[in-house]
């Protein structure tokens, strides 16, 4: 356990030595060499690079989701760039896939909900059907019994997961996705131009 609290309090301190600023904002300076580096070869610039949401969802993830993000581009020969269009493709994005995990978290609870309603209805339906009218008796009913428990417990084990299990770690990602949705995005030419020196965590895309 203190191995464990040791790790977090390391993690917290990288964070908030190399990421925040004075004001409370994880700022991260991406070095673009080229503008090119931006956008999918085969769009005419139309659309960012997938290699570019990948290499910046590496940089953000260790980066709690209660910290407002600030993404630096240092790009050069920012005057022939479409700084709005690179800003809004990002949010996009950003904001389509956040809304994607929104959706799917009201799924989980749809099927949670029939999970559940089919595991009681088992119950119920077992323990008040006759099954003699059926001609079913002594060891047939046990028989029955066993598979109605068995599926029982896997669907109120499915519906258990669903809801605590796996949707923590869905509402973290969904929340990650919303940090990034809503960072501000800047274009500097130079790290000369960034107001807030954070040179140590300038990350650079090969």
């Amino acid at each position: 356990m203190n191995i464990i609290k040791k790790k977090k309090k390391g993690v917290k301190d990288f964070i908030n030595k190399d990421y925040i600023d004075e004001n409370g904002n994880a700022v991260v300076d991406v070095i673009i060499n080229d503008r090119s580096e931006l956008f999918s070869p085969y769009s005419n610039k139309m659309l960012l690079k997938r290699e570019i949401f990948l290499y910046l969802d590496t940089i953000a993830d260790p980066i709690p989701n209660d910290y407002p993000l600030i993404f630096n581009f240092v790009v050069k020969d920012l005057s022939i760039l479409n700084q709005e269009f690179v800003r809004e493709a990002f949010k996009r994005y950003y904001w389509f896939s956040y809304k994607e995990m929104e959706k799917n978290l009201r799924r989980d609870m749809l099927f949670v909900f029939i999970y559940l309603l089919l595991g009681i209805s088992l119950i119920i339906g077992f323990n008040f059907f006759d099954f003699n009218l059926i001609g079913v008796t002594g060891a047939w009913v046990n028989v029955i019994e066993s598979f109605v428990t068995i599926i029982t417990w896997v669907l109120v084990w499915e519906a258990f997961s669903q809801l605590i299990i796996g949707r923590r770690h869905k509402v973290m990602d969904m929340l990650n996705e919303k940090q990034m949705a809503i960072a501000e995005i800047r274009f500097f030419e130079s790290m000369s131009e960034i107001p807030v020196d954070k040179s140590e965590s300038s990350q650079e895309i090969q």
